[in-house]
């Protein structure tokens, strides 16, 4: 016996009902991205102050920094109520906003960042990938800052092949199991939902005491914007760790 029709009512409440869905998992990831990792940050830092001993120049130093990260936490709430208004989240050129970002982490963290663009990177990529990709490597520098133990972080952005891109995060930290990484937090899910959305995949290679690399490949034709390519003056690339 044949099933009955399916009414156009009742498939427009599906459709409405996947698209909520959706949207829950967007502002959750989001939230959790920019403002769960940053308020678990300072906690962490509160918690290793209170062990320290300290004179009042130090606290007054702490001070200022919890007030930086609770008007990054605001900026931050902001920036996540534009996007769901539908404003640009990725204002400025993507290799100049992750520029940005990976001066700001430095700066912050005194953990040395460099931020590599080699020959062939896109001059311009869409606005979907720029806010993506941009995301996963902010996710991907706040494991750096919380987990690793790192020193240094290389930032790589590069063509894998004639048809893909790939984005490297490479840090020289304690390593860790990546077989045990879903259970440090929802963010590796997070970035690999990211790549997926980009028709990519996300990989973490690490080894104990050798560091950990991210390494995201995506399509070159679905991060594309046009067929311009980076002017041919990037550094070169130094070795990343595995």
């Amino acid at each position: 016996m044949a099933s009955p029709p399916v009414s156009a009512g009742a498939r427009t409440r599906t459709r409405q009902s996947a698209v909520e869905a959706d949207l829950r998992r967007l502002v959750a990831r989001e939230l959790h991205d920019r403002v769960a990792q940053t308020l678990t940050g300072m906690l962490i830092d509160l918690e290793n102050f209170k062990t320290e001993q300290v004179d009042w120049k130090d606290v007054l130093r702490e001070l200022d920094t919890i007030q930086d990260s609770t008007r990054q936490v605001l900026q931050n709430l902001r920036e996540l109520l534009h996007d769901l208004r539908g404003e640009e989240a990725v204002r400025d050129s993507f290799v100049s906003a992750v520029g940005t970002l990976v001066s700001t982490f430095e700066e912050k963290t005194r953990i040395s960042a460099k931020l590599t663009v080699l020959p062939g990177w896109p001059e311009l990529i869409t606005q979907p990938a720029s806010v993506n990709l941009y995301r996963i490597i902010e996710e991907a520098l706040a494991n750096v800052k919380m987990h690793s133990g790192a020193h240094q972080v290389r930032i790589v952005l590069q063509p894998d092949s004639d048809d893909e891109l790939s984005v490297l995060i490479g840090d020289d930290g304690r390593g860790l199991d990546v077989n045990d990484m879903p259970k440090h937090g929802f963010g590796t899910v997070g970035m690999k939902e990211r790549a997926v959305l980009l028709g990519g995949q996300i990989r973490f290679e690490s080894q104990a005491g050798e560091g950990t690399t991210v390494r995201a490949v995506f399509p070159k034709n679905l991060l594309m914007a046009n067929q311009s390519r980076m002017p041919n003056t990037t550094l070169e690339p130094k070795e990343i760790p595995a």
